[in-house]
């Protein structure tokens, strides 16, 4: 990865690694040794929960509720499509955060929290 501009190579690549739509997100940056995993991090927190589970355990509209009474503006068109989104049906955004950090392999900057949703 030689081809990496120097900069990148000083401060790192910024990246934004999803949790879920209640956790919200954290913005990370690449390290110096990424080359040892190819200039790559996680994508996301992953699916700790299949669509299907996900939908038999959470109810779309309540969840709604739920999340806006958090301060979450939530927009479906689909209440069960919304309730295989659910925050529970994801691993814990910060311990996979903490994961590549302790790993090494990029660093965080600053966890988005949140303001509203809009699930198709």
């Amino acid at each position: 990865m030689s081809d990496l501009p120097e900069i990148y190579k000083e401060i790192g690549q910024p990246v934004i690694i999803g949790g879920s739509m209640e956790s919200g997100s954290y913005l990370l940056v690449g390290v110096s040794s990424g080359d040892q995993t190819f200039y790559s991090t996680a994508h996301g927190s992953g699916r700790s929960m299949s669509r299907h589970a996900a939908k038999k355990r959470f109810r779309g509209k309540q969840l709604q509720q739920d999340m806006e009474a958090r301060g979450i503006y939530v927009r479906t068109t689909s209440f069960a499509g919304l309730a295989e989104e659910a925050g529970a049906a994801y691993k814990d955004i910060t311990d996979v955060i903490q994961a590549a950090a302790d790993a090494g392999i990029s660093k965080p900057v600053v966890r988005f929290t949140p303001v509203g949703n809009v699930k198709g």
